[in-house]
Formats: C-alpha cells, structure tokens, sequence
C-alpha cells in the first residue's frame, strides 16, 4: 500500500514590498514542489500583511491547532523564513509540530535530521532574524529624522488638523472645533456620555469619518499636540537640544518638539483636563454605581435566548475601563460573546435619529403606516361580513336547537352541539368587538417626539424609557447583531424594521481595532 505523505502549505505577506501576488507565488511553487514529490496537499494557510516577528498570526495559529489532530504530517513553506523570523517562536511552535507527530520542510532550504542540516537551519533562521530586526533599526532611523523635522511620520493624522505639501500639520478649523468642544466640554465637568452625544447631534465625525465613541475621546485628550507640542513615540524624556530653531526632547524611543505644530487648545487648558482625568481614575470604584446601560431588559443572548446583563470592569496597570453587555448564562454554558456597552449604546441613539427622529424619516414612516391604515380599511368591509355571515349562521343554529329543546326533544348530542356552538360564537364575539376600521394618522401628532428626543438628558431613566420604547429587542450573536426597531409608530407591528450589522462593522464604526 502506497503511504502518502499528507501536506499543510502555509504561506504569508508581510509588508509594503509585498503583495498578494507574493503568497500565489509561494503556493505556486509548492504545489510544484508537492507534484514532483508526490504529496498529497489537504490544507492551505495563508496570512496576509502579517510580520513572521510576531505569533499574532490568525491562520499560523489555525494551522499549529490543526497539526494535533493528524489531518496532515508535513507543513511545507517556501522558505523558513516564512514560518518564523523569531528563534524562540521557531524553536517553541517547531517543538510543538514535532510533539504532533508533523515535520517543517522548505522548498528552497532542504533540510533532513543530520547534524550539519540541524546546523545550516540555526544558520538560516539566525540570519532571518537579523535581517528582520536590522531592517526595522534603519527604517526606524529614517522616521526619527522625519520626526525631528516635525513632519509627519505616517498614519492617520489627529483630528483637527491636516497636511501640508512637506507633511507638516496644519489646522482643519471645523474638526479643531470639535477639538476645542471635547476638551472644553470636559474641563468644565461633562462626562464622555454628554461629550459624545453633543458631538453626534451637532454632526461632527471623527477623522475617518465615524461616530464619536469613548475610545474616540481618550485618544484626542490625552494627545499633547494640541497644545503645539509635535510628539512622536510617547516616553520618559532623556535629553534636551536643539534643531530647527525649536526646543526638543528625545530619548532612544521619543521626540517632543515644543512649538513643532500648531496649537489648538491652551496648555492651561490640557493640564486642567490631565489633572480632572488623574482625579477621574483614583475614583474608579464609585463609576460602578453610576454605570448607564440603556438597553436593559432590551437586549438577549442569540444563542441560549437569555437576557444580556451589564457588566463593568478596569484592566491594567492604568485601569482601563470597559463596560459591555454579557450574557447571563454561565460562560460554560453559552460561549456567545460580550459586546461593547459604549458602541452599542451609541450606535442605537445615532440609528433611532437616522431612521425616526428627524422629520424626513418620521414622514416617511408616517406615510408607510397611513399606507397600510388604507390597505386594511378597504379589507375591513369583506373581513367583516365574512365574520358576521359565520356568526348568524351559528346563532341560527342555536336557535334551532333552542326551538328543538322547547318542544321536548333533548338528546345527549344535541346538549353536545349546543356548548361547541355557544364557544365558537363567544371567540367570534370577541373578534368582531376587535375589528374596527383604523383613523389615518397625522405626521402633526408625532412631530413632538424629535424634540422630545433632543430634549431628553441622556444618561437618565427618562430618556432610556423614551429609547426603550422605540427599540422593540437586540439580539446579540456571536457575529452579528440584529435590532429591531419600531419603525411601525405602535400601529403596525407589520412595518418593524430589523437592522442586522456585523460586529466588525459595529467596532470599525468607533476606529477600535477589534473586528469581530
């Protein structure tokens, strides 16, 4: 019997240089290498954009899970490099491929269990990690020195400013607004809550053009470059100098160049916000009382159906806060996946004001129930008759049996025929005594709503009861959402509205680097 080998590939793209077109070449020549040796190829893992330095890297670890379960005996690179740049990581993942029972090959390298090939590996992966860490040095150098120029060094830039033509930072005066608004809003004592929805209302975005959310808020107050000072790589301060006419800091790690950008706000201003921050986290603890969830009794678990419950916690060494809705079955029960209480909360406000609260949408939804009023009114007439016809047509046959029992005649199946009658028409009695004909609306009746919302304090049992009842329930699964909204006005149920948004799509809408 022939025994052939059984092959994982694994291929991956790392940088600018490269493209995907580098991971088809990389299979391509795999699966040559596979032909000519008669392998047999079950898996393919590919990571794109994903440095070898690191063992963050999504399909690498699919593949190391993978090798335990004896789906293959060889994962197969094209260079070993493309494995790990890493010795340590080599050494530990090659360790737990050969536990599994799975050898590592390299088309370009081969490599057997001699000593001098044991060596030449070592050699290889030495010289790979050198390479790696050696280039990031003199890439690291160049971006200081465009750093020390005070020009910027790649990235998104803050809010509120833009670029010039030599990459220095100019101010965009409409997002330095927003600027100004944030750190003024929070000397002043508002908290993120009341930041965020001032922000949202007034129509201003985040760079990429996002809903504010707290994230949002702690990266714009604690960024020094407001105050004019161009930061690059925020650390303890070494040494001072010169260049440029500016004064500078710099240590092997950071760069502060005072008067290196254009100031926004005041440094009075972001001492006064850093000290309220400082008193902010020694006060922790009392945040768990104050907590708001909005979506309380309003949200449920996709999986096991259960409600969803707050939940708040503070990680780290700097204490960091993050409140989330949890499912409230036990984790080894439902493995469903908590969801951020901020951008949830958030997003719901934003989609009742895209989809009810403002008077275009309101029109619109009143038109669509006035719609429906019409379409059932002309069916009234026919339904009507067609409930009252089967209603006299009972009432005459217990009229009947009532004449039959008047002349003497009573039977146990007569008595019988008489209480199934007697319940048919106390059901249908009931169903006429509903049946009306419905009064069109008038978009004058529901107009007070969009100021009700804007003039609710949010943050209050008010204004969750007044959200609560346009938001009919959330259903969170492991990736997706789906919310239910009353887009019916409380007259046809018919005319809800589901919006269903993946969480990678509910995250990205914040800039947070969780996905999904």
């Amino acid at each position: 019997m022939l025994n052939i080998p059984k092959v994982a590939l694994y291929a991956r793209f790392s940088s600018d240089n490269q493209r995907s077109e580098s991971i088809d070449a990389q299979v391509r020549a795999m699966n040559n290498f596979c032909k000519q040796n008669h392998w047999q190829i079950v898996a393919t893992y590919t990571d794109e954009a994903r440095s070898a330095t690191t063992d963050n890297r999504p399909q690498f670890q699919q593949m190391i899970s993978d090798s335990s379960k004896g789906i293959f005996e060889i994962v197969l690179v094209h260079k070993l490099d493309r494995f790990s740049r890493d010795r340590y990581d080599s050494a530990i993942y090659k360790k737990r491929l050969k536990k599994n029972n799975v050898r590592l090959c390299s088309v370009l390298e081969r490599m057997d269990d001699s000593p001098e090939s044991i060596m030449m590996e070592s050699v290889l992966e030495g010289m790979a990690e050198y390479y790696s860490k050696n280039l990031g040095r003199e890439v690291m150098k160049g971006i200081n020195e465009t750093a020390l120029q005070c020009r910027h060094t790649g990235g998104c830039t803050p809010l509120g400013y833009d670029l010039d033509e030599n990459k220095r930072l100019i101010i965009n005066e409409h997002e330095a607004e927003a600027v100004r608004i944030i750190f003024q809003m929070f000397a002043d004592g508002h908290g993120y809550t009341a930041i965020i929805n001032y922000l949202n209302e007034h129509g201003y975005k985040t760079k990429k053009g996002c809903i504010f959310g707290k994230n949002s808020l702690y990266e714009i107050l604690n960024n020094e470059k407001y105050t004019g000072v161009f930061i690059f790589n925020k650390a303890a301060a070494k040494v001072d100098g010169k260049r440029n006419n500016h004064v500078y800091k710099t240590s092997d790690k950071v760069i502060r160049v005072e008067g290196g950008c254009p100031a926004i706000i005041s440094k009075k201003l972001f001492e006064k916000v850093q000290r309220k921050k400082a008193a902010n986290r020694r006060n922790a603890g009392s945040y768990h009382s104050k907590e708001f969830y909005l979506l309380t009794s309003k949200i449920f678990c996709g999986i096991c159906g259960k409600r969803m419950q707050g939940n708040l916690r503070f990680s780290g060494r700097s204490k960091t806060r993050l409140a989330t809705y949890r499912c409230n079955t036990h984790r080894s029960e439902c493995k469903n996946k908590e969801i951020n209480k901020d951008y949830l909360d958030v997003y719901i406000v934003e989609l009742l004001r895209k989809k009810i609260f403002n008077a275009n949408s309101l029109k619109h939804l009143v038109n669509n129930v006035n719609t429906y009023i019409r379409q059932y009114n002309s069916e009234y007439d026919a339904s009507y008759e067609s409930v009252k016809a089967e209603y006299d047509e009972i009432q005459g046959n217990l009229d009947n049996i009532t004449k039959a029992v008047e002349k003497g005649i009573i039977t146990e199946s007569l008595i019988e025929r008489a209480e199934q009658l007697e319940q048919k028409r106390a059901k249908i009695e009931i169903q006429l005594s509903t049946m009306h004909q419905y009064v069109p609306i008038e978009y004058s009746d529901f107009a007070p709503i969009i100021d009700e919302f804007k003039g609710l304090e949010r943050g209050t049992e008010s204004f969750r009861t007044f959200i609560q009842h346009y938001v009919n329930k959330v259903t969170v699964y492991p990736y997706h959402l789906e919310i239910e909204l009353n887009t019916g006005l409380r007259m046809a149920d018919k005319l809800n509205e589901v919006v269903t948004i993946r969480r990678g799509e509910l995250y990205q809408l914040f800039e947070s680097r969780v996905r999904e």
